[in-house]
């Protein structure tokens, strides 16, 4: 060939060039972006609806089924789900795959727009986008014993500091109490006054302010005029008037107490026990973790040299997981090299051998490096597996020159300089249609996944074409870096080599076991196909999930507590939870978070931790499913969490009959609690609580001139108060809040006293106008394309029970208007698997193209071909040993073994078809098994046991990839036997003993 010519004769230049790829490929790492994952972007967007005051029936029935009947008909909707609550509702759309969301999003606020006379006044709707970058990038703990005002501080000191970072989307602090002036009204003096809280409000609204009124000329310049009226503190407060109905003036300290209080702010929140301030920090989407964990540390660092006293912990940082996994995976990668180069040495003995194919992984590494870089890709767990993959794959083609190498120098006379370099010229000719037709292969296979849309096309296609890189760049040190090499070391195969005379055996016993079996071609075919048919029987009860979680040693309590449970209540049992994870010894520290009937209490892991994560896990799950009042549900935190499969039994029903949808959920809660291959059962609905309803006649409040939204808010104004205005204190804005004392209407009783304020003057009993009654309601209603939805969950106490619970509990309670519903993971799920099918489908078709057109035969295409479903024998059998579930990853493997499989048989046919233009039929098949019986195992050899590493799950994001390992592993072994045993029949089967014509044209 041209190109190994030129390098053979120019060795300087191509040394040169060589030198630069090592500086580009270098310069290419330290400017890659560092990530855990690609970026996957869903084609969803989010309405977020909120109505202040509305339970979640009433946000279900005035907010949300209005907006789903209007945004339901918009074009390229696939699907609409919608979750109400208590003052607020979320409706997510979800769109194909390569829909412009740009214009989704401007049609979406369009029709919201002409929506908006339809929901209720003070209903607010807002559109966003779906984000899955948006998790916690960064979670801090800040403490500080000197200070005693430290959220006022945090809130507005540090949170702005760490807002102003460019890469920071969003800071929110959690924890800790602030100071505020607190405005206690009096109900009697109120009352002998005829003052309202809307006075209130009134006379403190205007009570701060400042009004531009002009300008006034003073000398040369002009200047801006306000007016203003300051009250900074509580006795200035103290003195403002406020006029009453009748015209009079009163003083606020006439018909309330001003004084300095606290207020817990953000919920609860607490680091090792200790009460803390914590703060999450969110990245820009166009950000990286790396960006913001520096950043944030230089601005600790200047706040803690501040102020000594001031301790600020990071409690989580992404950039540290995303180092770590990618160590891991870097680990990897050297080991791959490593081993791969001791399987040469073995099968040579000679380590300049070693070194030559050694050369090459560097060389293709630095270059896929380099078009990676330029392609734009990041560094991340995929990506790097992709160059793990094409280690084991890239040294295949080297080898194979070099093993031709070493049968052309036997030939040579002159075993100098000029017969290696003539060695290296015709060897590398001898195999360049074998290694170019398995390069086009296993790069034709990754073509249908850089296409692929969809969540697979995200997350693998950036894989793909680090492959090709690999390959392509493997194919080029092939046919110039080794030809070179070989020349320049000369290495010498030695007889004595640790696997030549084993080699020997090998071939002798191939040559012995190969006649007998062509004379049974029949009956090994017949047993071959068999043992794939059980083989797809084997794969069919296997466990599926989207993606295998990655063990980060982060266990996460999730917490939701009775919608309405006392805080003082809702404490002691969060403290509970504390002690179970505290109590952990394999627990470092953790962090509880809790706010707003819900928390997470999240648990890191000692790296040297005596039990496993899921052993924790189910640990936590038996110890926790005793408290009261709440709904615990533990998992193991990774990244990809979200994705993976659930650990128990979980079931969904809708409906279009809430009440009738309720009925049946509680019915077969019961039934399963009943059984004893179960537990910890749970609904989407038990956390039900009663709630008081305010329900306004509209023809008594008329009557009063009243309406039911100022009735809601005199009502809430009583019950929570209201800020009035803030004040500037020392620099601080501080809260002014009026409110009842907390003990006045408190309870239901003394909801029924309270008395309204008329618009013309003079008032109503609220009881005069509305009715005040208990009732059941949800903590939230959920739906999916407007049906109703009730999730039901359970853990197994034995092995997989799911068909019998299914057949003996869910079926009899099903109907036609109870349905069972598919959540939106399987869903999911079910859609990312078909396309990657699809993917392999048409790789398996290109590789028959391609085969094809190299053997010009479609026959010899086949016969290689055949190699593809006996290999997917070690696949699942190996999947199964190792307890692994098929997911995208190892549907990956499935994929990769495609175009790594025919490989052997590419070279045993081609190698057949060589002989048989000298030999019969018999002998060309046994000698071209016993001929290319090494170079077979060593690239086989290679490939695999640079996998194993990857295989073993080394490190925390180890196991996200391990899939792929031992479905390629499992293929690979299987196909070395099928290579060399099973093809050798089909291709006396399929070819008899014609010989091929080959015109000399």
């Amino acid at each position: 060939m041209g190109l190994t010519r030129f390098v053979l004769k120019r060795p300087v230049a191509t040394v040169m060039a060589l030198l630069c790829l090592l500086v580009f490929g270098i310069s290419s790492v330290f400017n890659a972006t560092l990530e855990q994952m690609p970026d996957t972007d869903q084609p969803m967007l989010i309405i977020m609806a909120s109505y202040s005051g509305a339970g979640p029936e009433d946000i279900d029935e005035l907010v949300t089924q209005p907006i789903e009947d209007q945004v339901g008909t918009i074009e390229g909707v696939k699907s609409m789900s919608s979750t109400s609550s208590e003052n607020r509702a979320m409706i997510m759309l979800e769109y194909d795959y390569g829909t412009d969301m740009d214009d989704a999003y401007n049609d979406l606020s369009q029709s919201l727009d002409a929506l908006s006379r339809q929901l209720p006044d003070d209903a607010e709707t807002s559109v966003m986008e779906m984000n899955n970058n948006a998790g916690t990038t960064m979670m801090l703990s800040i403490s500080n014993p000197s200070q005693e005002d430290l959220y006022d501080y945090v809130d507005q000191t540090v949170v702005p500091l760490l807002e102003q970072i460019s890469s920071v989307a969003e800071v929110e602090a959690m924890g800790g109490k602030s100071e505020y002036y607190k405005i206690e009204l009096q109900s009697d003096e109120m009352a002998q006054y005829q003052v309202t809280m809307s006075d209130v409000s009134t006379a403190m609204s205007t009570a701060n302010l400042s009004y531009p009124s002009g300008d006034a000329v003073s000398g040369k310049l002009e200047l801006s005029v306000s007016t203003s009226l300051e009250h900074e503190t509580i006795e200035a407060l103290k003195e403002v008037p406020i006029t009453t109905s009748s015209g009079k003036i009163v003083y606020l300290e006439d018909i309330a107490r001003v004084y300095e209080a606290e207020e817990s702010r953000g919920g609860i929140s607490r680091y090792n026990g200790e009460d803390t301030i914590s703060i999450s920090i969110t990245k820009q989407q166009s950000s990286t973790a790396m960006d913001v964990s520096s950043e944030v540390q230089e601005v600790i660092e200047s706040l803690e040299a501040d102020d000594e006293n001031l301790n600020i912990r990071i409690v989580r940082d992404s950039a540290d997981s995303i180092l770590s996994s990618l160590k891991d995976v870097a680990l990897t990668l050297v080991l791959a090299a490593v081993i791969s180069m001791i399987i040469i040495f073995i099968f040579f003995g000679d380590y300049k051998a070693s070194l030559i194919v050694g050369s090459s992984i560097p060389t293709s590494i630095l270059v896929s490096l380099i078009l990676m870089t330029s392609a734009g890709f990041s560094l991340n767990i995929i990506t790097m597996s992709g160059l793990v993959l094409g280690v084991g794959m890239m040294v295949d083609n080297s080898i194979v020159v070099l093993e031709s190498c070493f049968r052309a120098i036997e030939t040579e006379e002159d075993k100098g300089l000029l017969g290696y370099a003539k060695a290296s010229l015709s060897g590398t000719n001898i195999v360049l249609q074998s290694i170019l037709g398995s390069t086009v292969t296993t790069c034709v296979v990754f073509l249908p996944l850089v296409f692929l849309q969809g969540m697979s096309g995200q997350m693998f296609g950036s894989m793909g074409y680090v492959i090709v890189f690999c390959m392509c760049a493997s194919f080029l040190s092939a046919i110039t870096i080794v030809p070179l090499t070989y020349m320049a070391y000369k290495p010498q195969e030695r007889m004595q080599a640790p696997m030549s005379r084993p080699m020997e055996r090998i071939q002798n016993g191939y040559r012995r076991i190969m006649p007998g079996l062509l004379k049974h071609k029949a009956i090994i075919m017949i047993a071959s196909v068999i043992i794939v048919i059980a083989t797809y029987f084997l794969a069919s009860g296997m466990e599926t999930e989207l993606m295998t979680a990655d063990d980060t040693g982060t266990v996460s309590v999730s917490i939701e507590t009775r919608p309405g449970l006392l805080s003082e209540n809702a404490d002691a049992m969060l403290t509970q939870a504390e002690e179970i994870v505290k109590g952990h010894p394999d627990v470092e520290s953790y962090m509880l978070r809790y706010n707003n009937d819900s928390g997470t209490i999240t648990a890191y892991l000692r790296d040297d931790r005596d039990m496993s994560t899921d052993e924790i896990v189910e640990q936590w799950e038996t110890e926790m499913a005793d408290l009261d009042n709440c709904t615990v549900t533990v998992e193991a935190s990774s990244s990809m969490s979200f994705m993976s499969r659930s650990r128990g039994y979980e079931v969904i029903l809708n409906g279009t009959d809430y009440d009738e949808l309720q009925e049946v959920s509680n019915r077969i809660v019961a039934e399963m609690t009943a059984r004893d291959d179960v537990m910890n059962v749970h609904s989407s609905i038990e956390n039900t609580a009663p709630v008081v309803t305010v329900k306004v006649d509209p023809v008594l409040a008329a009557a009063e001139g009243l309406t039911a939204s100022q009735i809601g808010s005199q009502v809430k104004q009583m019950m929570d108060g209201e800020e009035v205005t803030t004040l500037d204190v020392d620099g601080r804005e501080v809260s002014v809040m009026a409110e009842y004392p907390e003990d006045e209407y408190r309870t239901v009783s003394q909801m029924k006293d309270i008395i309204l304020s008329k618009p013309s003057g003079g008032y109503v009993a609220l009881t005069d106008v509305a009715e005040i009654y208990y009732k059941d309601s949800p903590a939230s209603i959920s739906k999916t394309d407007k049906a109703y939805e009730i999730t039901i969950t359970a853990d197994y106490t034995g092995g997989n029970v799911q068909s019998a619970i299914d057949s003996e509990v869910i079926s009899p309670n099903l109907s036609a208007t109870i349905k069972k519903g598919v959540n939106s993971m399987n869903r999911m799920m079910q859609e990312e698997f078909a396309a990657l099918y699809q993917a392999i489908a048409i790789a398996v078709f290109l590789v028959f193209v391609v085969l094809s057109a190299q053997f010009e035969s479609p026959k010899f295409s086949f016969m290689v071909m055949t190699t593809i479903p006996f290999s997917l024998i070690g696949s699942f059998g190996l999947l199964q040993i190792t307890g692994v579930s098929i997911s995208m990853t190892s549907i990956l493997g499935f994929l990769i073994l495609v175009g790594t499989v025919v490989n052997n048989g590419i070279l045993y046919v081609d190698t057949v078809n060589q002989y048989r233009m000298t030999m019969d039929l018999k002998t060309s098949l046994i000698e071209a098994g016993a001929t290319r019986l090494r170079p077979i195992m060593m690239t086989s050899l290679t490939t695999i046991l640079s996998m194993i590493p990857m295989a073993l799950a080394i490190g925390d994001s180890g196991s996200t990839t391990q899939g792929l390992a031992i479905v390629t592993i499992g293929g690979l072994s299987v196909g070395v036997a099928v290579a060399l045993f099973i093809l050798p029949i089909y291709y006396a089967l399929m070819n008899g003993d014609k010989k091929r014509v080959v015109l000399d044209i």
